[in-house]
């Protein structure tokens, strides 16, 4: 059986678009489990689809093949590349798309250049996913290696954009949110297995005008959160994330994905 094969792009789902991926899938990889890992990418935002795709991809097989198609350089002469996580394979524009999952998977990554295999493949000039690499990532879920494809690229040559990491402060950590979920809930790019304190501030310069949450509980569930208190959650996708208790943090604190934000040690807050 060939195999699984997902999907992450910034299409939505109002054009044809992922449709048309799935047929070119469907033509040429017959038995492949073809999944979504989601098309809601806010459009060109690599940041946001690096997130997804680091999330994602542990909870996949592990022969998963990976379409990863955020990619404002289409037709243009950026690489397309094949990573490779141990058996997972990430088929990728070369934009810094897989910078976290090279972080969170760090040193067993192997990078190879499809460019001359994908120039090969008659193709429109805007629409790369489905001409170029839905016929590619099947090709590969059907058994074709990579080595066959294209040459090993060096890791100092793949395009990093450098999404913002933690900077840690003696007092405090400056942090990137890095997505907004349906909830309003802020994932920030503060790994969950970092040690964080229990209480901690957001100055209020940094924070909607007016607003008078700057204190930061860390708790281990929405439940633990008074009506309208901000917590700090080691949430679901590897990563802290902002939250209210059945409310929308985004919309309390007046934060978007790309802001960034001081969560200070010296947390001048209410004591239980």
């Amino acid at each position: 059986m060939s195999r699984t094969i997902a999907l992450l792009t910034d299409f939505g789902l109002d054009d044809p678009y992922v449709g048309q991926m799935k047929g070119v899938l469907a033509t040429h990889a017959q038995d492949s489990r073809i999944i979504d890992v989601s098309h809601g990418v806010e459009p060109f935002c690599i940041s946001q689809g690096a997130f997804f795709l680091a999330a994602a991809m542990e909870h996949f097989p592990e022969d998963t093949v990976f379409i990863t198609v955020v990619d404002p350089g289409v037709g243009s002469a950026r690489r397309i590349i094949g990573a490779e996580f141990g058996s997972r394979t990430v088929i990728a524009p070369d934009n810094g798309i897989i910078e976290l999952a090279e972080d969170k998977f760090g040193g067993t990554m192997i990078v190879t250049d499809l460019s001359e295999a994908a120039a090969k493949i008659h193709s429109s000039a805007t629409f790369h996913g489905r001409d170029i690499f839905a016929p590619i990532a099947a090709d590969i879920a059907c058994g074709t290696s990579l080595e066959s494809l294209g040459p090993k690229m060096p890791l100092r040559d793949i395009v990093r954009t450098g999404i913002n990491k933690p900077v840690w402060k003696p007092d405090g950590v400056d942090a990137t949110i890095l997505h907004r979920d349906r909830f309003g809930n802020l994932v920030l790019n503060i790994p969950d297995h970092q040690h964080m304190p229990e209480r901690m501030s957001i100055p209020e310069e940094q924070l909607l005008s007016g607003n008078d949450a700057s204190c930061v509980r860390r708790v281990s569930c929405y439940a633990e959160l008074e009506s309208g208190a901000t917590g700090l959650i080691a949430g679901s996708q590897g990563y802290y994330e902002l939250a209210l208790n059945r409310g929308a943090a985004s919309e309390m604190l007046g934060l978007e994905p790309g802001d960034t934000l001081t969560l200070s040690w010296n947390a001048q807050c209410p004591v239980d």
